[in-house]
């Protein structure tokens, strides 16, 4: 049986894996607009909403961004992102639009539309120094990752975090996970990436030579064979599950 990787760092994505779309405003603003949609629902189709983005992120016009790739943020992609997740709820012209305008308005400063921190990422924070994990941040932002963490009460545990606007290089480049990798002092095959959109998250990582977890949280988004959680508490015992960490080892070769 081959060997379990040695994991010593976990790098994580902000918005959609820290903190998350404030699905309770969502819910209210889109009641605003005459379109039923409870919390639950409105979670739901935020996966539909990573689909589109996906399909977006690769279609042939956004081609000639590879190998910097089309960052979740450029102005096409994202519309696919928002109008994914209405399109699903039962959005339509006039009232897609609508939607879509107080959506990227909640976004602008100083109001925040990732507003919440994800179930269980306090907790997750708080767990992985007992595996000897070290843990980060590197997020496609507008200069405010940062303050998303410490608003949402999940900036405590995260050594640094690497916010695209201020470095200038946007995921899926594989540089902006090398910053944060060469500031840990850790090689990419000893790090793991946890994120929420594929097309930027995976591709990214994997082109650093990291390791990735997708979080997943209906189990019907990720790719057959991949790692995935579906809840940010479960993360320690799967990493712990799935790698060799640094305290593990030491206890396994201590010896009676």
């Amino acid at each position: 049986m081959a060997e379990l990787p040695l994991l010593q760092a976990v790098v994580f994505d902000a918005g959609g894996t820290l903190v998350r779309l404030d699905f309770e405003w969502l819910s209210t603003m889109l009641a605003g607009l005459g379109v039923t949609a409870d919390v639950a629902a409105v979670r739901r189709a935020e996966v539909r909403g990573r689909r589109m983005y996906d399909l977006a992120a690769a279609s042939p016009k956004h081609k000639h961004l590879r190998p910097s790739f089309s960052p979740l943020g450029s102005s096409v992609p994202t519309e696919a992102y928002f109008a994914g997740m209405l399109e699903a709820l039962g959005c339509r012209h006039p009232v897609l639009e609508e939607a879509m305008a107080l959506m990227f308005e909640k976004a602008r400063p100083p109001s925040l539309l990732w507003g919440r921190a994800v179930e269980g990422a306090r907790e997750m924070l708080d767990a992985l120094p007992a595996l000897g994990l070290r843990a980060c941040c590197v997020s496609n932002s507008d200069g405010r990752a940062e303050h998303h963490l410490i608003v949402c009460g999940v900036r405590e545990g995260l050594e640094f975090v690497v916010d695209s606007q201020l470095v200038g290089i946007e995921k899926p480049d594989p540089r902006i996970f090398q910053i944060a990798l060469e500031r840990m002092g850790v090689a990419p095959g000893h790090a793991v990436y946890v994120g929420d959109i594929r097309s930027v998250d995976e591709v990214g990582s994997a082109s650093a030579g990291m390791h990735f977890v997708l979080m997943d949280g209906d189990g019907t988004y990720g790719r057959e064979g991949g790692l995935s959680v579906a809840h940010m508490q479960d993360l320690p015992a799967y990493l712990a599950a799935h790698f060799r960490t640094p305290v593990a080892r030491v206890n396994l070769s201590a010896g009676p």
